[in-house]
């Protein structure tokens, strides 16, 4: 009966253990269940992606992922919820450039780099995400014809305040040598209508949302911004050239941040990179992500920090120059 009792034991286990994938938690393994807090709103990009995602790792894992939308205080309440967490990998956040952004701008006085581990990065798999349009009556078809008009008079570039769009529309004005205004036209759609509305001159959007204007003969897309790779060309709008191809060196690239606490280990933090990166080339994911143009992949382990660290710079040094940084 002993014998017995100790081989039902074991037996649990080992069950448990291939659950886990490599035992307890407590011995290095995955927690049984892992929380992701998601600075997004349900149904948005961010949300689709991250339940992509742990979907296919609570599969091949063995394991229970809850993503929590959290969107309290602009997202802070969701990162200090994992800043703050015990190191285990029982709470991670799922965010993005946006992160980044808020940390240069004084809105969060933390910084992925310095206050969390950076458990993955990744980034899209299309080459060149945005696009800078204007108007089809504008008569603009390349990027010199808009550049010599802004060399004569000011031109309006909508942006979103203190967002992705800004800071991109920031580093765009300073690798052109160009004085612009960037005016608040809130979201990528409602960009476009003020696009076509006149009330603006150009305005830099993603190019799956430029498409449809672009087809229809509303708007012109004059180039795309590559996303670092020499050239790069989006396969949404392949014969619009890039900036650098026309001249102006302006490249950006929207990161995905997979962070824990800071003092989570990088035994830990590898494993759970491990489970990201194959989650996210899996097909069942790309069933999910490539149709809504959010395919992605993920840079190196080791390379992740840097990563994040480069993007800061630039985009600190942008923050500045728009005067952005709350005092």
């Amino acid at each position: 009966m002993k014998r017995r009792v100790l081989g039902v034991v074991a037996a649990g286990v080992l069950a448990a253990s291939m659950l886990t994938g490599c035992g307890s938690s407590n011995e290095g393994g995955l927690p049984k269940t892992i929380e992701v807090q998601v600075p997004a709103k349900a149904g948005g990009g961010t949300d689709v992606m991250a339940r992509a995602l742990t979907t296919k790792i609570a599969k091949d894992a063995g394991i229970n992922m809850n993503v929590v939308n959290n969107t309290d205080g602009n997202g802070v309440v969701a990162m200090e919820t994992i800043r703050t967490a015990k190191p285990d990998g029982s709470k991670i956040l799922q965010f993005h450039t946006t992160m980044l952004i808020k940390s240069a701008t004084g809105v969060y006085d933390k910084t992925a780099a310095d206050d969390f581990k950076i458990i993955g990065v990744s980034q899209g798999t299309e080459k060149a995400q945005y696009t800078l349009v204007v108007p089809a009556e504008s008569g603009m078809t390349d990027l010199q014809q808009f550049l010599d008009k802004a060399a004569s008079a000011e031109v309006k570039i909508g942006v979103e305040t203190g967002g992705t769009s800004h800071i991109m529309a920031g580093l765009f004005a300073q690798a052109a040598g160009i004085q612009a205004k960037f005016v608040e036209a809130g979201s990528d759609t409602e960009k476009l209508t003020a696009l076509v509305g006149g009330t603006i001159d150009a305005a830099l959007v993603n190019v799956n949302q430029a498409k449809q204007y672009v087809e229809s003969g509303k708007a012109n897309a004059l180039a795309v911004v590559s996303n670092g790779e020499e050239g790069a060309r989006s396969t949404v709008l392949p014969d619009v050239p890039s900036m650098q191809e026309q001249g102006v060196d302006c490249t950006f690239t929207t990161l995905n941040l997979f962070c824990g606490p800071k003092d989570m280990s990088d035994e830990l933090a590898k494993q759970l990179y491990d489970y990201y990166a194959a989650a996210a080339a899996s097909d069942e994911v790309n069933e999910i992500l490539q149709p809504a143009g959010m395919a992605m992949e993920f840079v190196p382990y080791e390379e992740g920090l840097a990563k994040v660290q480069e993007q800061q710079a630039d985009i600190n040094s942008v923050v500045e120059t728009l005067g952005l940084k709350q005092k």
